[in-house]
């Protein structure tokens, strides 16, 4: 499988995705809890139609599946890191903020050689492939601001005033990592512990951190150190620090 195989799948999945939430996205009944995902969280009705729909496509492939609601599924060299909704409290609330994620990889963030993202609500498309990063076809690029003081963050969560001209946080790590990637903000930080080496689980933010790289971005973790070792598991963590290099620096510096 190369790149422009992944894209075609991402493709088909997101938009058999999108037209089966997009029905219930906003009502009552998205936010019933109908049972317990692998990851150990509350499972959400609209959680479970986009997951059938995005892993029975899936599974045509040769492919492991590591996916929020249902675990690990499948065979082959290649795995898939599947969040079916990125920021289910958006959908629930109608909130036009959530996304579908998928990271094609051989194993780790290392090897991730094609990552997608769609806002489910608006239809827009972030992929990441050959070394560079598009949204609806466009080539992005991360902003050019390195003050601290001009800098737009999405932080998860400051525990001081850090002096940012502006401080976002909008619900959907997949997403929010896109944003930073086309330049409309400057930064991602996720500070959060966890279970020790962090909040974030690899299929939130694994196509995502592969798009914002590729978009010009320096990832690392809270103290610097690279994640690219990651591997796509259920029981991967990670914190995570995401910017220009130069504001990147800075940051550490500033959160050290």
């Amino acid at each position: 499988m190369n790149s422009k195989d992944a894209l075609e799948i991402s493709r088909e999945v997101a938009e058999s995705v999108r037209k089966a939430v997009i029905k219930i996205a906003g009502k009552k009944e998205s936010g019933e809890t109908v049972g317990i995902g692998k990851d150990g969280t509350p499972t959400k009705k609209i959680d479970k139609i986009a997951e059938d729909v995005a892993v029975s496509i899936l599974k045509n492939y040769d492919v492991v599946i590591v996916s929020e609601e249902a675990g690990v599924l499948g065979e082959g060299d290649i795995y898939v890191a599947l969040d079916p909704i990125d920021g289910t409290f958006n959908a629930t609330r109608g909130i036009p903020i959530y996304s579908l994620s998928l990271c094609f990889s051989k194993g780790n963030l290392g090897s991730a050689f094609f990552g997608y993202v769609m806002n489910l609500a608006t239809g827009d498309e972030y992929y990441a492939m050959n070394g560079k990063s598009f949204k609806n076809g466009e080539k992005i690029e991360v902003s050019k601001t390195e003050d601290v003081g001009d800098c737009d963050a999405i932080f998860y969560y400051p525990y001081k005033d850090y002096g940012f001209k502006r401080l976002r946080i909008y619900g959907s790590a997949a997403l929010e990592l896109c944003f930073v990637a086309e330049g409309a903000m400057d930064c991602f930080v996720d500070v959060r512990k966890g279970k020790g080496e962090g909040f974030l689980r690899i299929y939130d933010v694994a196509a995502g951190v592969l798009i914002a790289e590729n978009a010009g971005a320096k990832v690392t973790d809270i103290y610097g150190r690279d994640v690219r070792g990651k591997k796509f598991s259920m029981e991967e963590r990670l914190t995570l620090v995401v910017a220009n290099p130069e504001l990147h620096r800075k940051l550490l510096e500033l959160i050290g």
